[in-house]
């Protein structure tokens, strides 16, 4: 099945942008088995991506991912999300970059992560 970022889907994801607390940060599938959903960050809590619900807390079933695919925090008084790569498969910017596995980085809201092959997508709120 193909996903479609269609325009009620664009509503949710935006809605859903709009629901999360100043405070906190957040993940919003946009494209991916969870499109439309969104995984709210603690404040300097590190959450972990990825297939194995033993490690993981937000939990992805793509087999392209990782079974420990990535460490992500949201720092509220810098407003950037920390992320470090521990994948197999790669963990990408929307311009096809990939992330260096093991090496911390700091962005800004509205960055774009492909996890594996880019079938699974989010965009930091």
């Amino acid at each position: 099945m193909r996903e479609v970022n269609d325009v009620s889907t664009m509503k949710v994801t935006r809605s859903l942008a709009m629901s999360a607390k100043a405070s906190q940060g957040a993940m919003i599938c946009v494209k991916g088995d969870g499109i439309g959903s969104m995984a709210v960050l603690q404040d300097d809590r590190k959450v972990i991506v990825g297939r194995d619900p033993s490690l993981c807390s937000v939990v992805l079933a793509n087999p392209k991912v990782s079974r420990k695919h990535l460490e992500i925090t949201y720092i509220g008084n810098l407003k950037k999300y920390r992320v470090v790569d521990y994948s197999s498969n790669g963990t990408y910017f929307s311009n096809k970059s990939r992330l260096v596995k093991n090496q911390e980085y700091y962005l800004d809201p509205a960055t774009e992560l492909w996890l594996g092959s880019g079938e699974t997508r989010y965009k930091l709120r």
